[in-house]
């Protein structure tokens, strides 16, 4: 399987003088690219035209929004099913292999690919200003969906057929709101690994990243925990602080107050992150492994490794800001997602626990900052919260009024912390497969599958076979 560590921890440059700064960008990722099926025929890519903002009658603006299609299995009135874009840009592997592929193949069912609005080469707007980012909402993504749909069934070839949604990781999410919100257009959708609660304190992320470390290396998780804290002790003297930069190679001299000081201890636990979310089995030993085998006390180990995982010196808050910031159209979609943590979301990942190796040394207030540095004054404490909250309340946090959704998770994923782990209702189930991380399950069934993620690929394939019929 090809895999694209994107979400937690996407490396990115930075110029800074004669130098270039790397630095972490902190957001959701694309699943992971299943193996393709060798008999799979190539999709096609087309667009559409949809509004720029469906609520809003007066405002006639549109933009093209791209798909691709794969009919190679499709028979007239079969069942049609949308792999649904998240916060990346769309490719043609993702209609060849996997589980979309194979329901498909079974049923006679036509594929599709849509890009979500803002991500890849589907822009509404003619940059990403913040003026021009208030387009960017579930409710306006979901209406897209809807209208795309509408779309499909004006075709008589399509006008019998059911509608199954796919989803990973915040697609996943939409697949779930969106069966929510249009169960007169989808009937029937599969999620894996769905972020459903919108919270701005989201400290369980990095403890489940810190219990998958200690699972593996116990001894891992004593050096990460040991050289956070003599790192955190250098913070206190000026003496310190230089000893510091030079150790971790930081571009400039590393600055002791907010928000520079929490924005570096984030950088230091997203370079775990980054491997346990999409981490295959074995893996998250063998990156341990290579910390340990760094020569020195835990500091000399932890920060050897920081500087040879970066590859680059290390950049600051500052240098984060200036990807965020960033207003021009781009597919690298830093500042979009970013602006839905900020607007609609939360997910800030914090160090605010004492169940992990990290340290308690940075909060959501690191996040505010950030929100309000890149998208204005608005986007203060008190508004993202409200937003959060108004996130929860429109769409039901855990408790999603559904049916027909089934939802997967994988226990080494640090998302599932805010997924749905209990059925819901015989019609909305939800699977934790031990041992697995994220979206790990929307492969095909494979003879490398446990017995359980077997048996989760099996019934999600079996659910929609029934919901379908």
């Amino acid at each position: 399987m090809k895999v694209a560590i994107l979400f937690v921890a996407i490396a990115a440059f930075v110029a800074v003088g004669n130098v270039s700064a790397k630095v972490l960008i902190n957001r959701h990722a694309p699943p992971p690219e299943v193996a393709r099926n060798p008999r799979a025929k190539s999709p096609v890519l087309y667009s559409i035209s949809m509004p720029v903002d469906h609520f809003n009658s007066a405002d006639t603006r549109q933009w093209s929004m791209r798909y691709y299609g794969n009919d190679q299995h499709f028979v007239s009135g079969g069942p049609i099913f949308i792999y649904l874009g998240g916060e990346w840009t769309i490719s043609p592997g993702s209609l060849m292999g996997g589980q979309i592929y194979d329901m498909a193949a079974e049923h006679g069912g036509y594929l599709l690919y849509t890009e979500h609005r803002y991500y890849g080469y589907s822009y509404p707007t003619n940059d990403f200003t913040t003026a021009n980012l208030k387009y960017l909402s579930v409710e306006q993504a979901l209406a897209d969906l809807a209208a795309f749909i509408r779309g499909l069934k004006n075709n008589p070839i399509f006008i019998d057929s059911k509608v199954v949604v796919v989803g990973g990781s915040y697609s996943a999410t939409m697949a779930t709101w969106a069966r929510s919100k249009y169960p007169d257009l989808i009937d029937a959708a599969y999620a894996s690994s769905a972020p459903l609660l919108a919270l701005d304190d989201y400290k369980q992320y990095f403890e489940v990243v810190g219990l998958n470390i200690q699972l593996e290396s116990p001894e891992c998780w004593d050096v990460i925990s040991e050289g956070t804290t003599r790192m955190n002790e250098l913070y206190q003297t000026d003496a310190g602080i230089t000893e510091l930069s030079s150790l971790i190679n930081s571009c400039k001299r590393l600055k002791s107050y907010f928000p520079y000081k929490d924005h570096f201890f984030n950088q230091i636990a997203n370079l775990f992150a980054g491997t346990v979310q999409y981490a295959q089995p074995g893996q998250i030993k063998a990156e341990c492994q290579k910390m340990l085998n760094k020569s020195g006390d835990s500091l000399a180990k932890l920060a050897a490794y920081v500087r040879d995982t970066y590859g680059g010196c290390i950049g600051d808050y500052e240098d984060l800001l200036y990807w965020y910031a960033q207003t021009g159209l781009s597919e690298s979609s830093y500042r979009t997602w970013f602006y839905q943590t900020c607007s609609e979301f939360g997910f800030f990942q914090t160090g605010n626990s004492t169940e992990q190796p990290f340290g308690v040394n940075w909060f959501s207030t690191v996040s505010h900052s950030m929100c309000a540095d890149a998208f204005g004054s608005q986007f203060n404490k008190e508004n993202i919260l409200a937003s959060i909250d108004n996130t929860n309340r429109n769409w039901g946090a855990l408790k999603p009024n559904v049916t027909k959704v089934i939802s997967i998770h994988g226990s080494v994923d640090p998302w599932h912390a805010i997924g749905l782990l209990e059925d819901l209702h015989e019609e909305a189930p939800a699977i934790l497969v031990p041992g697995y991380s994220h979206c790990a399950d929307l492969s095909s069934i494979s003879s490398s599958d446990s017995e359980a993620m077997r048996n989760a690929k099996q019934t999600a394939k079996d659910l929609i076979a029934k919901w379908i019929s």
